[in-house]
């Protein structure tokens, strides 16, 4: 039972599925721009109630910026990022001079799917700091969520060239070579991410793609497994592991990693017209990238 497949219908297939992990966003330039003004209109309308709440947990004196911050980094921990945004921006409002704080929330932009708004606090920082390796990454991360690669890339080479140990932008530079077709250098890029962050399912996960798309399937089988000792629920990595073991004619651990990630084989069914009982796979998939689905 061999699934036969083009390499690029592969690549689509694992991006739409979202094999690829950048912590990517859909949002159109003004829909993010929509947003941002119902994001801030609804953080206004909880101002007075939120108000209630925090002299109910904060001390009875006049907070300092300093104070703010730390609630702030306190309610992000927490998972609450509408009280920790209320947080970062009354302590930078008391001291503009805390440019740091402008990164807190050009991540907290980013984790709203808020592009633009990101892309202006990292732009400020840059003003004052034009050597700053986060402020780059970030910027990265802004032109990677707007669809702009080019400029994403030159932001991630800038930031790592600056700081060669932040792993995200290792990983995304992968990302992007991936979609290059220049799987060598993505790989390069995915081992020295890993190298900073071992511990991550989703590298592994992205370096087996490139593996596989470079045809060496049984790297690839080796990458999704340690994936799969991080994190062996993931079905979409016991999917990605099927199709390499396909193509090494493992006949029966394809089908058994299959079996394990068959809501995601549904999502191929679906795109691929996948016979998963005959284990075939037409040639249905289209040969279209469409980067709003990552």
């Amino acid at each position: 039972m061999v699934f036969r497949a083009s390499s690029f219908s592969i690549l689509v297939y694992l991006w739409i599925t979202g094999i690829l992990i950048g912590g990517c966003s859909s949002f159109g330039k003004n829909q993010n721009q929509d947003l941002f003004k119902e994001y801030r209109k609804k953080l206004e309308m909880q101002k007075a109630a939120l108000a209630n709440e925090e002299e109910k947990q904060s001390p009875a004196p006049e907070l300092g910026a300093g104070e703010y911050e730390r609630l702030g980094d306190r309610y992000l921990r927490q998972g609450n990022m509408d009280l920790a945004f209320l947080q970062y921006d009354k302590a930078l409002r008391m001291d503009p001079s805390r440019i740091h704080i402008r990164y807190k929330l050009g991540r907290l932009f980013l984790e709203r799917g808020i592009p633009e708004e990101a892309g202006r606090e990292f732009q400020e920082i840059l003003k004052v700091t034009p050597n700053d390796a986060l402020a780059h990454e970030g910027m990265g991360r802004v032109y990677f969520k707007q669809g702009d690669f080019t400029e994403a890339e030159r932001s991630f080479k800038r930031s790592i060239d600056l700081k060669n140990d932040l792993w995200q932008s290792h990983n995304f530079l992968g990302i992007i070579c991936d979609r290059q077709g220049k799987f060598d250098l993505a790989i390069s890029h995915y081992r020295s991410a890993i190298a900073l962050k071992s511990d991550s399912s989703m590298l592994y996960n992205n370096l087996g793609m490139s593996l596989f798309l470079k045809g060496d399937y049984a790297e690839a089988v080796n990458a999704f497994k340690e994936a799969l000792t991080l994190e062996n629920s993931n079905k979409k990595i016991h999917n990605n592991l099927a199709l390499a073991l396909s193509k090494l004619e493992r006949e029966k651990e394809a089908s058994d990693a299959f079996r394990k990630g068959e809501d995601e084989a549904s999502a191929y069914r679906k795109l691929g017209n996948v016979d998963m009982r005959e284990g075939k796979v037409e040639e249905g998939v289209s040969t279209k990238l469409d980067t709003s689905l990552w």
